[in-house]
């Protein structure tokens, strides 16, 4: 029985579980960082003494982790979970194929694609926690998630225990040299795009959003942002399977699913399904937090926003005075006052019930009193206020990125 496998997943493993200890003890530090190395230099020793290895690894790794290390705007668009594990794939990589050119010609593996499978896993499932599951449930206000940095010991615990496994199986067997009858790429296309075909159908025929994602005043943009992730990644990993010598039907057959959603996200966004999707998705909204002032906010904002886009321009005012009566949302204590319609109202003459909309503000976003005097003392005096301004509760005014 060949324990290499299991060997190479335990040292890739053990510091990654190591640093997690650590990092919970002392969650103050950026103790998170010495991940990366420490799992490339440790895991890259259990193929012998060629210390090359482990220390191009070592620094591969400390470099990816820096890179993710960086992130801070939270999104919760699940394209952008697809492409950083495109990205996370490439960097990783590009991390096998430096690190085995250390070894000498006659004991060099195929470690570029051994690390590139796990990478991509680990920098969707980071990007997963770092945004949509973020909005999802909260994490941002769960003390036990935001002591410890979880989405990087995730990321790495999955990228190390399954590169370990993976760069110990391919350098020990030649199995992975060996023509397969299976294109496993073109089945998990054809799995991907139907998978995120069929989960959207399901949630948008009900007025709803698959993990609640939401990001901006069109629900019916996340709608499309769905089929157009899932898309890229069926169409992604066909590409791959282009590569392989057989099953080229079912390659065929992924392409043209992924084709299938690229196309049926361009119609989502266009009205009117656009329009009636976003009504019904606010109102049901409403419907169901009937108590909830973030929800009274957000859902009479997109019926504003959907009304401004029929031109409809009373019933955008009605709207957006209701939303102001909300009797307090968190949303405007961490944001401020969203200003897209009141902006777009601006702009077409209605200055009364944009004063009315900031005159309510005052109420529901104390903080900002200060910026929302500047606002109406610019419309007073016939000016265009500056309503991208940022206030003190640090979001961009202008847009509903946070749930």
């Amino acid at each position: 029985m060949n324990t290499f496998p299991l060997r190479g997943a335990i040292a890739f493993g053990i510091p990654v579980l190591l640093v997690l200890a650590f990092s919970t003890a002392h969650p103050e530090g950026y103790y998170f960082l010495a991940t990366g190395p420490l799992c490339g230099i440790v895991g890259g020793l259990v193929f012998g003494r060629n210390l090359g290895l482990a220390l191009v690894l070592g620094l591969c790794f400390g470099i990816v982790g820096f890179m993710f290390s960086l992130q801070e705007a939270h999104s919760a668009l699940f394209t952008d979970v697809v492409w950083t594990g495109f990205v996370s794939a490439f960097l990783f990589w590009v991390a096998g194929g430096c690190a085995v050119l250390v070894l000498p010609p006659e004991k060099r593996f195929n470690a570029a694609a051994a690390l590139a499978l796990p990478g991509a896993i680990a920098g969707m499932a980071f990007q997963f926690l770092w945004g949509p599951a973020h909005f999802l449930f909260d994490l941002g206000s769960s003390k036990w998630w935001a002591a410890s940095p979880w989405e990087h010991l995730i990321f790495w615990l999955i990228a190390g225990v399954g590169g370990g496994w993976l760069l110990a199986r391919n350098a020990s067997s030649e199995e992975a040299a060996k023509f397969s009858p299976t294109n496993r790429w073109a089945l998990a296309s054809i799995v991907c795009g139907v998978f995120g075909l069929g989960t959207g159908a399901s949630y948008f025929l009900r007025s709803a959003l698959p993990l609640g994602l939401f990001s901006s005043l069109s629900p019916a943009s996340a709608a499309a942002d769905w089929l157009w992730g899932w898309g890229v990644l069926g169409a992604g990993i066909a590409l791959v399977a282009v590569l392989k010598p057989n099953r080229r039907l079912w390659t065929a057959g992924g392409i043209a699913i992924a084709i299938v959603l690229a196309f049926a996200s361009y119609r989502v966004e266009a009205n009117p399904w656009k329009s009636k999707f976003n009504s019904a998705y606010a109102e049901k909204l409403l419907r169901e937090n009937p108590g909830s002032g973030d929800a009274i906010y957000a859902g009479n904002l997109i019926l504003a926003q959907a009304a401004l886009d029929r031109n409809d321009i009373e019933n955008a005012k009605r709207y957006l005075l209701q939303a102001a009566a909300t009797p307090g949302a968190r949303r405007i204590e961490q944001n401020g006052l969203d200003v897209s319609v009141v902006r777009i109202l601006f702009d077409r003459g209605e200055k009364d019930s944009v004063l009315e909309y900031l005159s309510r503000g005052r109420v529901l976003w104390p903080q900002g009193t200060q910026l929302i005097s500047r606002w109406e003392g610019a419309i007073r005096a016939g000016r265009r206020p500056n309503f991208n301004t940022r206030g003190p509760g640090g979001g961009g005014q202008g847009n509903l990125q946070d749930r």
